[in-house]
């Protein structure tokens, strides 16, 4: 059962929901314009956009802290971990990627294991909480972009960037839509009644 419009469930997932679209489509479409990267730009990319994602997930907790409304259960937490973990990540791939091989290990690592807890928030949320279905598909994209980087390693930091970079954008795309349409839910429960 989703959540009534009317608790500021919507309004309050809106901002960190917006924020990670806006950096996730921002990171993909640098490496879909930046035909020739080196090491430095693909580690420090990388690092910000993982760490842009962990600012994000961590201000949805602060968000979901807030509204005594959210109902996760025990997962109630769950975006503050992969957040953190995600923002850790973040700078250890910006300060110490130096070969793909780094690169690899910790943005790799990170994103195998938030993207698997966020695959999981997703799964048990996906029809009773609105980002539900969302945490799904970036939880599974992330997944896949680790998995990517895995079979890429060789193949140097363009193809390493790429990988990451669709990951990116299907998240963007699909957190952009969720955004608009937390602010369409959040919209028509302030209306007074009759208008919405």
């Amino acid at each position: 059962m989703q959540p009534d419009p009317s608790t500021g469930i919507h309004r309050d997932l809106f901002a960190p929901t917006l924020v990670r679209a806006l950096a996730a489509l921002v990171l993909g479409a640098v490496t879909i314009f930046w035909q020739e990267p080196g090491m430095t730009a693909v580690a420090w990319g990388t690092g910000l956009y993982l760490a842009a994602t962990g600012a994000a997930s961590v201000l949805l907790q602060l968000r979901l802290n807030g509204n005594d409304a959210v109902d996760l259960g025990p997962g109630r937490q769950i975006p503050q971990s992969y957040g953190v973990l995600y923002l850790v990540g973040g700078v250890l791939t910006a300060l110490g990627a130096e070969d793909p091989a780094s690169l690899v290990l910790y943005a790799g690592s990170v994103m195998g294991l938030a993207g698997l807890t966020e695959l999981a928030l997703g799964l048990k949320h996906r029809t009773d909480f609105p980002l539900g279905r969302d945490w799904t598909i970036a939880g599974l994209a992330t997944v896949l972009a680790a998995t990517g980087l895995v079979l890429v390693v060789d193949l140097g930091p363009k193809a390493l960037f790429g990988v990451v970079g669709g990951s990116a954008i299907v998240i963007g795309v699909t957190h952009l839509l969720a955004a608009l349409t937390l602010r369409h839910e959040d919209r028509r429960g302030r209306a007074p009644t009759g208008t919405a």
